[in-house]
């Protein structure tokens, strides 16, 4: 037994705990009760003295509140004069009582007659939105549909029809290429700037340096991408910044580095690239030139290159084959690497390298049909005409006709693995195509 020795100080609060109150206790012992009796103490009530928690009612629904209920709170809730009042005069009250449920009731008719009103609208625009929606994918199908009828007539085949690989991106590749088409004239580098900016390099130069990069990428086995954005940097910087033939390597090597941390998973170290310079530059002059093309180029290094439309071009022309054609994707990627080395190449586009890139490959490896048909020349947004000079500049490459003694690019597609078709040629002259 505990008898509590003083009240909590707590103890008139409503949510007092029982375990507040009881400090201060006194342990009753044997002892203690005997001497308590026998000096005519009683002993104190075992009861607790604290306040009890007050228990409270389960909340109904207020909505059912019936005139009487409301009468009796009426009561309980006026002062005492009310009330007096109420006790001499209970007619009077309760009629008072019974005016004043009546008008809440009709105020609660009234509120629920909004409500149902309020529902009633935003199903309405719910039910017109659906519609509206409806009607907005039925014109989009019909649009999808008219395409489809128009593209037929044309006798374009479809390549984005694939709607179920994610990776085709085929509900916008249509307006990703659009972009890609303005880019590449915001972002083109100058197609003679070693004529108006260079001074200490000339056209070799640059060549000698792209062949060692195309070299250093295949023994690396960096993927194509980065080799492309490679050569775009350098040139984007020779296009405006005068450099020293002894900086040039330099110039390669940091490029690459960037290049590969924007396209690789794995990219190779930065001593790796002062290693293949046979460490002729330094790790601090390598980070150092990196940063300056970097904010030379406003970090801007998702530009379309030719590996860009190579992609969806290729991709256009194997829609002529039932089965998918290797050897015209690694023909056709072994001419667009070609026009890498060629300073001359830089004035035409690179969506128009890519397209005459595709119809060589397609001459190259069948001369009974004509390379070029309606699906490439809708998807390419050029036509046979628009694509002789490039044609024809990029068949003296392929023939070798200038004698040039730098081979990376054919020395890599002369591998098995791209079925060796640097050896490829055509035993008729493209200029045929052109005359007709």
């Amino acid at each position: 037994m505990y008898c509590s020795s003083s009240m909590h100080p707590n103890a008139n609060k409503e949510n007092t705990s029982t375990s507040d109150v009881q400090e201060n206790v006194v342990r009753i012992t044997r002892s203690r009760a005997k001497k308590a009796m026998g000096g005519g103490v009683s002993i104190p009530p075992t009861k607790p003295t604290f306040k009890q928690q007050k228990r409270h009612a389960v909340l109904k629904d207020v909505s059912n509140t019936s005139a009487d209920n409301v009468y009796s709170e009426l009561l309980k809730g006026g002062n005492i004069k009310a009330n007096r009042k109420c006790l001499k005069e209970p007619k009077k009250a309760a009629k008072e009582g019974a005016n004043i449920a009546m008008e809440i009731l009709v105020d609660m008719h009234t509120e629920k007659s909004k409500l149902a009103e309020d529902l009633s609208k935003i199903r309405m625009a719910e039910a017109q939105d659906v519609c509206l929606s409806n009607s907005n994918d039925e014109e989009i199908t019909e649009q999808q549909e008219d395409g489809s009828g128009v593209m037929e007539f044309l006798q374009v085949v479809d390549i984005d029809s694939n709607v179920e690989d994610p990776q085709c991106c085929s509900l916008y590749a249509a307006d990703i290429y659009n972009n890609i088409h303005v880019a590449e004239l915001q972002q083109r580098p100058l197609a003679n700037y070693m004529e108006l900016v260079q001074r200490d390099i000339d056209p070799d130069m640059r060549k000698i340096l792209i062949d060692w990069l195309v070299e250093v990428s295949d023994d690396y086995k960096l993927v194509p991408d980065t080799l492309y954005l490679t050569v775009n940097l350098i040139d984007r910087f020779l296009s405006n910044s005068y450099i020293e033939r002894q900086r040039l390597q330099l110039l390669g090597v940091s490029c690459m580095l960037i290049a590969s941390k924007y396209e690789e998973l794995c990219a190779p170290g930065v001593e790796e690239f002062c290693f293949i310079t046979a460490n002729t530059y330094t790790r601090p002059e390598v980070l150092s030139m990196e940063i300056q093309i970097l904010n030379f180029v406003h970090f801007k290094l998702s530009v379309p290159t030719t590996k860009t439309f190579l992609r969806r071009f290729i991709k256009a022309a194997q829609a002529s084959y039932k089965v998918p054609f290797i050897e015209l994707e690694f023909l056709a990627n072994y001419l667009a690497e070609l026009t890498l080395v060629e300073y001359t190449f830089l004035r035409f586009l690179p969506s128009l390298i890519a397209a005459s890139a595709v119809f060589l490959a397609r001459w190259t490896l069948d001369q009974t049909d004509h390379p070029w048909n309606p699906t490439l020349q809708h998807y390419t947004r050029y036509e046979v005409a628009e694509l002789k000079s490039t044609v024809l500049a990029m068949e003296d490459l392929q023939l070798n006709t200038s004698g040039c003694t730098l081979a990376a690019t054919r020395e890599k597609y002369n591998q098995p693995k791209f079925k060796s078709v640097a050896k490829l040629t055509s035993p008729k002259r493209v200029t045929s195509l052109f005359s007709r």
